[in-house]
C-alpha cells in the first residue's frame, strides 16, 4: 500500500463562507486551524501514514432469463494477473496491475499521472440459483467477461393459465 505524507491544507471554512459577525468572537480562523494541525501532529506525528485508496475496475452486471453477465474493464492487464472465484453466492475478481516504468524513464519528469497501478478486488453478491459448475470467464482486449448461468430451478418458468368463461 502506498504511504502519503500529511500536509497542511487551507481550511475549507474560510471567511468567505462564514459571516464575519460569526467569526469575531473566535478570532482568526487560521489560528484555530493551526492549533488543530499542531494538536494532530503532537498526537500522530508529522509523517502520519495514511493509506491511499486502491483502484477498482469499472464493472457492468447484466441479467437475462438464462444467466448473469459481468464485464470488467482491465486495460493493460494480462489474464495471468487476474483471478476469478465464486463462493457462497459471491463473485470475486482480484488482480494486480503492475507499473510499467523502466530504468530508462528515470530521467523523466511527470507533470500528470492519472493511471492507477496496484492490486484490486471487486466482490459482487448474486442471488441464489447460480449453476456454479457452469460459470465461465473470458478475457479479450482488456475486458473480462464472466458468465454465471442460472440453475434450472431459478429460471423463470412461464405457464399459460387458461381463462374459463361462465
Amino acid at each position: 500500500m502506498a504511504r502519503m505524507k500529511l500536509t497542511r491544507r487551507p481550511s475549507p471554512f474560510t471567511a468567505r463562507f462564514i459571516p464575519s459577525s460569526f467569526l469575531s468572537p473566535f478570532g482568526e480562523l487560521g489560528d484555530l486551524n493551526a492549533t488543530a494541525q499542531q494538536l494532530f501532529e503532537d498526537v500522530f506525528g508529522k509523517d502520519f501514514p495514511m493509506e491511499t485508496p486502491g483502484w477498482a475496475p469499472a464493472v457492468n452486471v447484466a441479467e437475462s432469463k438464462d444467466e448473469f453477465t459481468v464485464t470488467a474493464e482491465l486495460p493493460g492487464m494480462k489474464p495471468e494477473n487476474v483471478t476469478v472465484d465464486f463462493t457462497d453466492g459471491m463473485l470475486t475478481i482480484r488482480g494486480e496491475k503492475v507499473d510499467e516504468k523502466t530504468e530508462k524513464e528515470d530521467d523523466r519528469t511527470y507533470y500528470m499521472w492519472e493511471r492507477r497501478f496496484g492490486t484490486f478486488q471487486r466482490t459482487l453478491p448474486f442471488p441464489g440459483g447460480i449453476d456454479d459448475k457452469k460459470i465461465a470467464a473470458e478475457f479479450k482486449d482488456g475486458v473480462l467477461t464472466v458468465r454465471l448461468p442460472k440453475a434450472e430451478e431459478a429460471k423463470p418458468k412461464r405457464q399459460a393459465i387458461p381463462i374459463v368463461t361462465k
